[in-house]
């Protein structure tokens, strides 16, 4: 050790690099929300077309979700597999281990499930959709509107300025500006027209399809050139599908003006509603790609956003919804904070206790540089720097300097037991051995501490999500204090000692008090020992105190995984039943906003609004001013309760919130083999817990309230003599008709304005609204036009329950 302190610029260029070399690291470290542990799950969702959700399980469900549930490979595993097979759409849930890295579960996903959606009928291969929801990476939101142009004129315009800037940010995967004012073509059937000339919607159908096409007819050779033939498609435009003819059964053509209206424009049914301020908006969305730095993703497109901001017309507006990077600002700010207060009162206290500030610069330096050093072995470990770990440096900030203070105080303590004045060589062996006395004592004391981080860093799972990059962030920081305390403190104390420090040792200022102290203690320490009921009454009164804080005071804290960060977002969310369109809840919604801002309209800065379906809908609100957060939940929570027809749920949104799994306080699976059977004993244990009022939410997945559905019979005894008679129409007919005249069909797509757009074969809004409409749906049977209920019964039943599977079990 001689030979280290006696050459401190050797100790200086060796932890001088280091330091370097760790701000470097640091520099280097991708900066996130949250740790690079993460538990992904992908979602399947596939439409059943023309087949009810028991067909579609029955016939390609239950297989899919074998082959999905069995997936294993050496880097993925599927842990577990939810199917929620709704009145449409079916969505597989599948949700693998922790560690799985989230690209590699969504690619597993699309290999494991494609050869078997080959199988799938066209009409639903067209609706398969693959994505990835990984929450941990954090994403940015911000929304453009304007009070004097619409979205589609918004879009066109921000659209060109926006994209190709977005596109230059390296560290975001397809960041989008989403206009949710989604466009289609409508084929909208004339019913009346159609049946009249025996038409039927599957004729349209198939006449549209082969319009579509292109075909290739060969190729000729003309001379040394080759040529290929081509027949392009048909219809290129709205213009073009108009005047599509279709032919009759009866030879006849016409065109397909002539038996519906084609048009373009907004999605009818079930589009997305975006609203900030209650202003119609688009959304500028942005996640970072896999181990990318969301902090610089985030400050790259606000950089964006403020370059153009001044070139804009005066009527767009903009507001920042999330900014992850604002988020970590704050996190780095915290621990520059904690770390100014572990590092003032180490001053504070050492200056009271050794009484030179000079001394107590030498052991504080300890602070920053261990915090340093850390970033590189952080580099080494793959870790990033997110809200965890930089709330183990923190943590690690008021550990770090105990080293240096033993150093130290032994360095003291040594010098004054040998008064100088000591030769160069003299101080250095006072030094080394002042150093070598407390050595292990500091090794043995920071692996004590370190103990209780380690075995944390070799968790799996929700508890390494947690607590993995806080406990190496610790152990990193505090197992270099011990190294900077050992070789870097002794050498600056060496360093800077002369004659003249020697001649006056430093004391404490308050080092009168401090020897009254131990005298205090030394002599109740000694009556204690002595005086054997006072012993005895400690131990009694200890006991007590214990005891009383288990049972009393223990049971009445406030339990969860983790605590929830402060936040300025209010979110209230409403369920309802009943609408069929988007608009309806958009109407509804608006009223609850009005109510919201008309009671709170002081304590809020804007509101974001987002209408995914027609019966549920979310208001963000962002407060002034987060400290009256408490306050305006409970009020939000009076102002807005449950009615029959209307469900809210008030509550904060932070999205800087460790994405954890939230299980329930009580859960209860209802199996067995008989659906119906299940549905009712879940819906009664429902409506028990509801009465009760056991908990404040209550819900069933899936959906089990008793709904009704039209159900048609075909006249068997009618069909043999119809079919004999010429007629085209069958019992499928029947089903399709009526699919196209109520939610409409997709059938196909054509490319309009640069954009996908969807081509829907239905009737005329709302023209088959009750059961007697559908009865007198117009059916051409030869020269005849017929009712519907002239060829099938159509009556009201109950519907059979939703399904939902749980690794291939059918559960409530």
């Amino acid at each position: 050790m001689k030979g280290i302190y006696s050459s401190p610029i050797r100790v200086y260029l060796l932890l001088g690099a280091l330091a370097l070399a760790g701000i470097f690291a640091g520099t280097q470290l991708p900066i996130s929300l949250f740790p690079n542990s993460t538990k992904p799950t992908v979602r399947l969702s596939i439409n059943y077309g023309s087949q009810t959700a028991g067909e579609f399980l029955k016939t390609f469900g239950r297989g899919l979700e074998s082959q999905l549930r069995s997936l294993t490979t050496k880097d993925a595993k599927v842990e577990k597999l939810d199917a929620d097979y709704s009145s449409n759409t079916v969505n597989y849930d599948i949700e693998f281990h922790w560690g799985v890295e989230p690209n590699t579960a969504l690619r597993e996903v699309q290999n494991a499930a494609n050869g078997f959606l080959a199988r799938l009928p066209q009409e639903s291969r067209d609706t398969v959709n693959f994505w990835l929801r990984n929450r941990n990476s954090g994403f940015f939101a911000a929304s453009f509107y304007s009070e004097s142009r619409d979205l589609d004129a918004l879009y066109k315009y921000l659209e060109p300025i926006l994209t190709p800037r977005l596109l230059r940010v390296t560290e975001a995967q397809n960041p989008v500006l989403w206009n949710p004012n989604e466009k289609e073509i409508r084929v909208e059937l004339y019913p009346d027209t159609l049946a009249a000339l025996q038409l039927l919607p599957r004729d349209v159908e198939e006449t549209i399809l082969t319009s579509l096409g292109s075909r290739a007819g060969g190729v000729i050779s003309t001379g040394n050139s080759m040529m290929q033939i081509q027949m392009p498609r048909q219809v290129g435009g709205i213009e073009s599908l108009s005047n599509l003819s279709v032919l009759t059964p009866s030879g006849k053509a016409v065109h397909l003006s002539e038996i519906a209206q084609v048009d373009y424009g907004p999605v009818s049914m079930g589009s997305r509603i975006f609203k900030t301020n209650g202003a119609a908006s688009l959304i500028l969305f942005a996640t970072p790609k896999p181990g990318g730095n969301v902090k610089e993703m985030s400050e790259n497109i606000i950089d964006i956003i403020h370059e153009i901001a001044p070139t804009l017309p005066a009527d767009i507006q903009y507001k920042i919804l999330v900014d992850p990077s604002e988020f970590i600002r704050s996190a780095v700010n915290n621990v520059l904070h904690e770390v100014g207060i572990a590092a003032l009162l180490a001053v504070i206290v050492l200056f009271l206790f050794i009484g030179s500030f000079r001394n107590v610069v030498t052991a504080a330096i300890e602070i920053p540089l261990s915090m340093v050093l850390a970033f590189l072995l952080m580099r080494l470990a793959g870790m990033n720097l997110n809200l965890i770990s930089l709330g183990g440096l923190a943590l690690a900030a008021g550990m770090n300097v105990d080293a240096s203070v033993v150093v130290m105080e032994n360095i003291f303590r040594h010098f004054e037991h040998n008064p100088g004045p000591h030769t160069p060589a003299g101080r250095l062996s006072i030094v080394s051995q002042a150093v070598s006395e407390v050595r292990f004592a500091v090794i043995a004391s920071t692996i004590a501490s370190l103990v209780v981080f380690l075995p944390l860093t070799f968790t799996s799972a929700l508890s390494y999500a947690i607590l993995g990059d806080l406990a190496l962030a610790v152990v990193f920081s505090h197992g270099f204090s011990a190294v900077v305390a050992l070789f870097l403190v002794p050498t600056i104390r060496l360093h800077l000692m002369n004659r003249e420090a020697e001649a006056s040792i430093p004391h404490s200022p308050i080092e009168k008090f401090l020897i009254w102290l131990e005298n205090t203690y030394a002599s109740l320490l000694s009556r204690f020992i002595r005086n054997s009921s006072i012993k005895w009454s400690v131990y009694a009164g200890c006991l007590a105190l214990l005891a009383g804080l288990l049972f009393f005071v223990l049971p009445r804290l406030p339990k969860e995984v983790v605590g929830t960060p402060d936040t300025d977002w209010m979110v209230l969310a409403m369920n309802t039943d009943g609408n069929t369109l988007v608009k309806h809840m958009d109407l509804k919604t608006g009223e609850f906003e009005r109510d919201l801002l008309k009671k709170f309209g002081k304590d809020i800065q804007y509101t974001f609004t987002q209408i995914e379906d027609p019966n549920s809908s979310v208001v963000l609100a962002r407060l002034r001013d987060k400290k009256e957060m408490r306050r305006v939940w409970k009020e939000m929570e009076t102002t807005f309760t449950n009615t029959p027809t209307t469900f809210f749920w008030v509550g904060p949104w932070n999205p800087s919130e460790l994405p954890l799994p939230n299980p329930p306080h009580m859960r209860i699976a209802v199996r067995g083999t008989n659906e119906r059977e299940r549905a009712y004993t879940a819906q009664a244990l429902n409506e028990l817990l509801q009465e009760k009022k056991a908990f404040p939410r209550i819900n069933t997945t899936p959906n089990v309230q008793r709904e009704q559905v039209l159900e048609l019979d075909p006249h068997q005894e009618q069909w043999p003599a119809l079919r004999a008679g010429g007629s085209r129409v069958a019992p499928s007919d029947i089903a399709d008709l009526l699919r196209v005249g109520t939610t409409g069909k997709r059938i196909g797509f054509l490319t309009i304005e640069d954009r996908s757009t969807d081509i829907i074969l239905r009737f005329p809004p709302f023209s088959l609204n009750a059961v007697e409409d559908i009865e007198a749906t117009p059916i051409g049977i030869g020269p005849k036009l017929v009712p519907l209920k002239s060829l099938a019964s159509v009556r009201v039943k109950e519907a059979d329950p939703n399904i939902f599977r749980q690794d291939e079990r059918e559960v409530v």
